[in-house]
């Protein structure tokens, strides 16, 4: 008989012990048993619900079944009614509150927690996550750096390499990766890293299956169902890939990288109304990302519309001088005026500097251009 076996017999006999209770739920909670806990808690006597210990777990459940509302809904009553809320109760709280976006209201949350109580580390990571969503990267290294030993270091040096990686350290970011698997060969954070660096090498093969791996533990990884999508469109399976990046948006639908990917697949289809609908949701996100800009450059010239893209391209060249798509807009451009040596050096220049985009053929904008472009 395991554990949680034994303790439901004790709860079964003792079923007004609080204690034995919330010893139960945390058992079936470490062993992911989240249907049979909130089972416990809706048979539970209602004197015991009400306790802020039940409350708690409770809140945990909805977590784990992904209904961040019902935490907050939970979890909020007890911050205000307690003086000293447990690290664990402010932590939670601070979590759902992110699931859903609330990034200030979580961070005003986690400053409920003092200097010398509850799982810090739990709180530096969801710090530092809250700092990587808001692509403030320097201030959540920041948080991270004093961890340099605990139970959960591969998981802050996970965090740390995606950083890392998203500030556009490569080298670095494959080190703290590196470091991070040695620790847990599962680590999530680290397993993005190493195949998102896989997939800008070509190595296709290995970002397949690391990409593969994380989904088969996190089937909600959005980064890893990005990455997968830009493995099929290197590999030239863009309706597939398309797929994938649909739903990578829908995981993560503030992050500007995927809303371009999807834009980009939808482009190399020959969809330029689908590409300025994910590039008008990159740009709701942030309308200083000079790529967003190159992007509508782009689709205005592959439509021949020589004003708007030109127009466009300043926007963008103001912003990103070195920018991909407002470029691939200039090239289209010059094809347009028969300069067609000049377009191709812009493209092959392009390509050449492109992590990952050997795969992809040196003409092949121009070939998009004759697809899309308007027959007179």
């Amino acid at each position: 008989m395991n554990r949680a076996s034994q303790l439901s017999v004790f709860a079964d006999r003792d079923p007004a012990n609080p204690i034995l209770l919330c010893d139960l739920l945390d058992e079936l909670l470490s062993a992911a048993l989240v249907d049979e806990a909130t089972t416990r808690i809706a048979t539970a006597p209602a004197v015991l619900r009400e306790l802020p210990g039940v409350r708690f777990r409770e809140a945990r459940c909805a977590l784990l079944r992904g209904d961040a509302k019902a935490a907050v809904d939970l979890l909020q009553p007890l911050l205000t009614d307690m003086r000293d809320a447990p690290a664990g109760v402010v932590h939670d709280l601070a979590y759902a509150q992110f699931v859903q976006g609330q990034f200030d209201e979580a961070m005003e949350t986690l400053s409920r927690v003092g200097e010398q109580r509850g799982d810090l580390v739990a709180v530096a990571l969801l710090k530092a996550r809250i700092f990587h969503r808001q692509q403030q990267w320097s201030a959540a290294l920041e948080v991270l750096a004093p961890i340099q030993d605990d139970t959960r270091l591969p998981e802050v040096q996970g965090m740390r390499a995606l950083l890392l990686l998203d500030m556009g350290d490569t080298a670095r970011a494959s080190t703290e990766a590196e470091q991070a698997l040695n620790g847990d060969p599962d680590q999530h954070e680290a397993c993005i890293v190493c195949g998102t660096l896989a997939l800008w090498s070509q190595r296709l093969q290995e970002s397949t299956v690391t990409f593969e791996r994380v989904l088969a533990k996190h089937p909600e990884s959005g980064r890893a169902w990005l990455g997968l999508g830009q493995d099929l469109m290197l590999r030239g399976d863009v309706p597939a890939a398309r797929a994938l990046l649909t739903r990578a948006s829908i995981q993560m639908p503030d992050h500007i990288g995927t809303w371009h990917a999807l834009a980009w697949c939808k482009l190399l289809e020959g969809d330029l109304a689908g590409a300025k609908h994910s590039f008008d949701k990159a740009f709701a996100l942030d309308r200083t990302f000079g790529e967003t800009h190159g992007g509508f450059a782009l689709v205005h010239a592959l439509r021949g519309e020589r004003k708007e893209a030109e127009e466009s391209i300043k926007r963008a060249m103001r912003l990103d001088p070195q920018g991909r798509s407002a470029r691939y807009a200039q090239s289209v451009l010059l094809f347009d005026e028969g300069r067609v040596d000049e377009a191709r050096e812009i493209t092959d220049d392009i390509l050449a500097r492109t992590p990952g985009a050997g795969a992809v053929p040196a003409d092949f904008i121009f070939r998009l251009r004759e697809i899309v472009r308007p027959r007179g």
